[in-house]
């Protein structure tokens, strides 16, 4: 089954991350930009009416669409195996126990492209990773740079990261504060549901918890800002080691 992208910035992110083809049915600048980009990306356009343009994409469009060929580039990683044979000193990873609101999990993928995640990992079930285009929007296209990888079994795989000479830190606001925490290494960062926090099983599979000391009244951060928060921190005690960071 075709799936189409249809915000504007997730489109452009697609482009640039792998082949598609753009279809537009009207002219605006913003369009214009999309078909010039396009071009300049080896990526087909198509003129279409509005008539059709609404039969493909169900709801109505702004005019455009993406429909996408494949999964995103996102990258050399496309699974566990090649995270752990590529992970250099400074890998830092975000497990997800449970996060199912899609614009909380886009927000959170925004946050690991701009600090340079080797991958966002989520539970094969219970998860908000599966509509390619409510993805794509709430990223504003960071899902096309940042590798999402599903597994089964999330205390698991946080053994095997253990095994592999990480260490795995689980968001808790009973935890150590986290600028006091050795996060100078291969970082784990474990995130659990809002409220809930993590289940019983993944809590025990991590090495420690931390937190993020905060004043406010409200009780806790969601977990895109904790996230984002916690991938920050731990790219300062690395000494920010990618580019611009």
């Amino acid at each position: 089954m075709a799936q189409y992208l249809t915000s504007a910035n997730g489109i452009a992110e697609a482009i640039r991350g792998r082949r598609g083809t753009l279809y537009c049915s009207r002219q605006s600048r913003r369009i214009g930009e999309l078909i010039d980009l396009a071009k300049q990306h080896g990526v087909p356009c198509r003129k279409v009416s509005d008539k059709e343009l609404d039969r493909l994409i169900p709801g109505g469009s702004r005019g455009y669409a993406l429909e996408i060929h494949g999964s995103p580039a996102a990258g050399p990683v496309s699974s566990l195996e090649e995270l752990w044979l590529r992970a250099g000193n400074f890998s830092l990873v975000a497990v997800l126990d449970g996060i199912t609101d899609p614009g909380n999990l886009g927000a959170l993928i925004r946050s690991a492209d701009k600090f340079a995640c080797d991958a966002v990992i989520v539970p094969r079930r219970r998860s908000a990773g599966r509509d390619a285009d409510s993805l794509s929007r709430s990223s504003a296209g960071a899902i096309e740079w940042v590798p999402l990888l599903e597994t089964a079994n999330i205390s698991r795989v946080l053994k095997d990261f253990k095994a592999k000479g990480y260490w795995v830190w689980g968001a808790d606001m009973n935890g150590e504060p986290a600028h006091q925490t050795n996060l100078s290494g291969k970082t784990v960062l474990v995130l659990g549901r809002e409220g809930e926090g993590l289940h019983r099983l993944v809590r025990e599979c991590c090495d420690g918890l931390i937190r993020i000391p905060a004043a406010g009244h409200v009780d806790s951060l969601n977990a895109a800002a904790a996230a984002g928060i916690l991938m920050y921190e731990a790219r300062r005690q690395q000494g920010f080691p990618y580019g611009k960071l």
